[in-house]
C-alpha cells in the first residue's frame, strides 16, 4: 500500500506544482505541505482550517522554518495551535528519513513558534504571508496553552510509530506536543477512513488506575460488546483536553457554546452542586474500536485502555465539563455514568448513528441531523456515480464518508492501467467532501460569514438550514447536482485567482466573500449550467474576480477599521461584515462575462417547442438588481407606507414595491427581471430624494 500510495502522492504533488489543477505553479515542498494538510483536515479530520504559509530564515543563532499553521477562533477557550513543517524528498521509492533530520526540522519549527509568540512579526514585511501568520500567533499568545507540531514527510520513520513527544518551550508555559507523520502513517489513516482510530486513551496512565466497570453480555451475537462504568469528571476533562472535538466526530451536534438552557444548566450544576451532578445528569454514550481490560481482584474488571473512542451522545456534557475545568471549577466530586459499546469495525457506520439516535439525551437528536448515511448525501453520491461530464470522459467524485476516494483508488489494486484510468476519470482535484459541499452551497446562499467560521461549524449550520427549509421527502436531482459542481468550480477558480493575486492574508475568507458577491450582484442571473458545460470560468469572469477581490479585501479592512477592529479574521465571521461588503460599488465591465445571463424559453405554442434563447444581463440591469436586493423587507414596507401617505408613489409603484418586499422577505429566492429591478431602483431613488427611509440601507 505504501509504495502505491507514494506514487499517487508524488504524482498529485507534481500535478499541482506544475499548475495542472488550475492553480499557479509552486515549489513542490509547499505543494506537498498543502496537500497533506488538506488530507489531515478533510480526510483524517484531526486538524481544522490549516493554512499553508512558508517561512525560512535565521532567528538568533539558528535557522527557523515553518510550512503552515492552524489557529482556532479568537476565543479565550480556543487555546490550541497546530504547526506544520515538512521534510520533503520528492522520491519515487520508499526511503527511510534520518531521525536527526526530522528532529532538526522540529527544532527549527519550535524556534519559529517561540519567535512568533514574541515580536517576530515586527521584523517581517507586512506585504508577505509570514507577517500575517506571525502577527496572528503573537496576538493569540495570551490564550495559547497547547501546541501541536506536525512533522510531515514523504519518507518513512520509526518516529511516526512512537508516542508523540513533548518538547518544553523556553520561558513559556505552552504544552508542545510533537507528532511525526510519515508516508505509512498517512496512508494507514486514509485507508481506514476513520480518524478516531488515532484516539488512543491510556486510562490507567491518565487516572492512575483502570476504570472499574461491569461487562455486559453481547446483545446481538458478535456485533458488539458493552460495558457500564462511572467516569470521574477529572478523567473526562483530561481526555477532552487532549483530543478536543475529535471525540465528537460522530456527534453531528458538536458542542459549540454554552448558550442553551441545557448547557447552562450543566455548568451551573457543576459549579453549585457538584456532588449532585451524577443524580441530575443522564450520562453519556460512548463507542470504541477496541478496549483492553484487566482483573482488579475479587471478580471485578477494569478498563485500562480504549482505542477509537467516540462520544456519540453526551457531547454537551463532555464539553461542559471541560469548559468548567478550564474555568477552575473543582471537578473532584463530579462523576458521570457511561455506557461504552465496542463495535465491530464493519458495523461502525451502521450502529454508531443508531446508538446516538436512540440514546436518552438532554437535547434529542433530530432525525434530520445529517450523517454520511443521510439520504441527501447518499443521493449526491449516487448522482456523482451516474452523471458524467459533458465530454462523457470523466466524473466528479463525492466523498460521502472520509477516506472513500483513497479506498476506491486502492480497490483498483496494483494494476497500473486500472489506476491510471481511475485517475483520468476521477482525478483528486475533482473530489468533493461533505464539508466542501456545505461550503460551496453556503457561499452561493450568500453566507460567507458562516463559511468563515470554519468547515465543521458551517457544516452544522448548513445541516440545520436544510432541515428547516426542505421537506423530509426532498432529494437533490440532476440539475441540483450539476449546479453544485458548477459552484465547486467557481469556488476553486476564485481560490486560484485570490491565491495568485498577492493578497497577504484572509485568503480563505476573501474567496468566500468574492463568491458570495457574485451570487449577490447577479441576482440569480448567473448561468451555473454554462459553467458545468465548460467545466471552467471564462477569462472575462476571471478578470472581474481579480478586480472585485481587491475591492472586497479593502472593503473588509476599511469596515473593520471604522469599528476599531484589528482582527480582520474575526470580523469576517460577522453578518455585519457581509452587510458592509454588499454596500460596495463593485464595478461591472462594459462587456459582461458570458456567465452573467441565463437561458430563457421564448415563444412556443400548439405543436411548437419553445425556443431556448440566452439572455445576457447588461451592467445597468445588474446595478438595478443590486440596489433592490440591498433593501430589506421591512424597509420596503416603510417605503410603501411612506409613498401612500405622501402620495409620491402611484398604484403601479406600490405594486412593484410590494412584490420586491415579498421577494426580500423570501430571501430573494425568486428572481426579479430586469424591468422590475429598474422600476425598483427608481422607487428607491425617489424615496431617498423625498424623505424616504432607505438611505441607511443602500448608502
Amino acid at each position: 500500500m505504501s509504495q502505491s500510495f507514494l506514487s499517487e502522492l508524488q504524482a498529485e504533488v507534481l500535478h499541482r506544482a506544475s499548475g495542472g489543477d488550475g492553480s499557479s505553479p509552486d515549489f513542490r515542498e509547499n505543494v506537498f505541505t498543502e496537500y497533506v494538510m488538506e488530507l489531515l483536515s478533510g480526510e483524517v479530520g484531526i486538524v481544522e482550517n490549516p493554512e499553508a504559509v512558508h517561512y525560512q530564515g535565521e532567528i538568533g543563532r539558528g535557522q527557523a522554518r515553518i510550512n503552515g499553521y492552524a489557529l482556532a477562533d479568537d476565543h479565550p477557550e480556543q487555546d490550541t495551535i497546530d504547526l506544520f513543517v515538512a521534510v520533503y524528498r520528492g522520491v519515487d521509492e520508499l526511503t527511510k528519513i534520518l531521525t536527526k533530520e526530522l528532529e532538526d526540522a522540529a527544532k527549527q519549527a519550535v524556534r519559529f513558534f517561540q519567535a512568533a509568540l514574541g515580536d517576530l512579526h515586527a521584523r517581517l514585511d507586512p506585504a508577505h504571508d509570514p507577517f500575517a501568520m506571525a502577527q496572528r500567533i503573537h496576538d493569540a499568545r495570551s490564550r495559547i496553552k497547547r501546541a501541536r507540531l506536525f512533522i510531515l514527510t514523504d519518507g518513512l520513520s520509526d518516529l511516526a510509530r512512537a508516542k508523540p513527544k513533548v518538547m518544553p518551550l523556553k520561558d513559556s508555559s505552552v504544552d508542545l506536543k510533537i507528532e511525526f507523520w510519515d508516508l505509512e502513517r498517512l496512508a494507514r489513516a486514509l485507508a481506514s477512513g476513520r480518524p478516531h482510530e488515532e484516539i488512543d486513551i491510556d486510562v490507567a496512565a491518565l487516572s492512575g488506575a483502570p476504570l472499574a466497570c461491569i461487562p455486559l453480555p453481547s446483545g446481538s451475537g458478535d456485533e458488539y460488546t458493552a460495558f457500564v462504568t462511572v467516569i470521574p469528571a477529572t478523567l473526562l476533562f483530561r481526555i477532552y483536553e487532549d483530543h478536543g472535538p475529535r471525540l465528537l466526530e460522530r456527534n453531528v451536534r458538536s458542542f459549540l457554546q454554552a448558550k442553551g438552557k441545557v448547557n447552562r444548566g450543566i455548568r451551573d450544576s457543576l459549579k453549585v452542586q457538584p456532588s449532585r451532578f451524577f443524580a441530575y445528569n443522564n450520562g453519556i454514550s460512548l463507542t470504541a474500536d477496541s478496549v483492553e481490560t484487566q482483573d482488579l481482584g475479587n471478580g471485578s474488571v477494569g478498563i485500562s485502555r480504549i482505542k477509537g473512542l467516540q462520544v456519540v451522545n453526551g457531547g454537551q456534557t463532555t464539553a461542559s465539563i471541560h469548559r468548567s475545568g478550564k474555568e477552575k471549577i473543582d471537578l473532584s466530586k463530579v462523576f458521570v455514568q457511561a455506557k461504552l459499546t465496542v463495535i465491530q469495525p464493519d458495523l461502525t457506520d451502521e450502529l454508531a448513528p443508531r446508538i446516538a439516535e436512540f440514546a436518552n439525551t438532554q437535547n434529542p437528536i433530530q432525525m434530520a441531523d445529517f450523517s454520511a448515511n443521510d439520504p441527501f448525501h447518499i443521493e449526491i453520491e449516487r448522482l456523482s456515480n451516474v452523471v458524467w461530464l459533458p465530454d462523457q470522459q470523466g466524473r466528479w467524485f463525492y466523498e460521502r464518508a472520509r477516506g472513500q476516494y483513497f479506498v476506491a483508488l486502492s480497490n483498483e489494486g496494483r494494476n497500473d492501467a486500472r489506476v491510471k484510468r481511475f485517475k483520468e476519470k476521477t482525478p483528486a482535484h475533482r473530489k468533493i467532501t461533505k464539508i466542501e459541499l456545505a461550503k460551496y452551497i453556503s457561499v452561493w446562499d450568500q453566507l460567507p460569514n458562516s463559511v468563515s467560521l470554519g468547515g465543521q461549524k458551517n457544516f452544522v449550520q448548513f445541516t440545520q438550514r436544510i432541515r428547516e427549509t426542505k421537506p423530509k421527502t426532498w432529494k437533490p436531482d440532476e440539475k441540483f447536482y450539476k449546479e453544485l459542481i458548477a459552484k465547486a468550480i467557481v469556488y476553486k477558480e476564485v481560490t486560484r485567482v485570490v491565491h495568485t493575486g498577492g493578497f497577504p492574508d484572509l485568503r480563505a475568507q476573501l474567496v468566500a466573500y468574492v463568491v458570495s458577491a457574485l451570487a449577490f450582484r447577479t441576482g440569480g442571473h448567473f448561468d451555473l449550467l454554462l459553467v458545468w458545460q465548460e467545466q471552467r470560468i471564462s477569462a472575462q469572469l476571471e478578470d472581474l474576480v481579480r478586480a472585485w477581490a481587491a475591492e472586497i479585501s479593502a472593503g473588509i479592512r476599511d469596515s473593520a477599521a471604522r469599528r476599531k477592529l484589528s482582527n480582520f479574521s474575526e470580523w469576517c465571521k460577522k453578518a455585519d461584515c457581509w452587510k458592509e461588503v454588499q454596500k460596495l460599488a463593485l464595478p461591472f465591465p462594459l462587456k459582461m462575462p458570458p456567465e452573467f445571463g441565463k437561458v430563457e424559453k421564448k415563444s412556443g405554442g400548439w405543436g411548437v417547442a419553445p425556443e431556448e434563447v440566452r439572455v445576457a444581463m447588461r451592467p445597468d440591469d445588474m446595478d438595478a438588481q443590486t440596489q433592490c436586493r440591498r433593501v430589506a423587507a421591512e424597509e420596503w414596507i416603510r417605503i410603501i407606507a411612506w409613498g401612500t401617505e405622501s402620495g409620491h408613489l402611484d398604484a403601479r409603484q406600490k405594486q412593484v414595491a410590494t412584490e420586491l418586499g415579498a421577494a426580500a422577505a423570501a430571501g430573494w429566492a425568486k428572481e426579479i427581471d430586469a424591468k422590475r429591478a429598474r422600476e425598483g431602483r427608481a422607487i428607491i431613488n425617489l424615496a431617498m430624494e423625498n424623505g424616504g427611509l432607505v438611505a441607511a440601507s443602500v448608502a
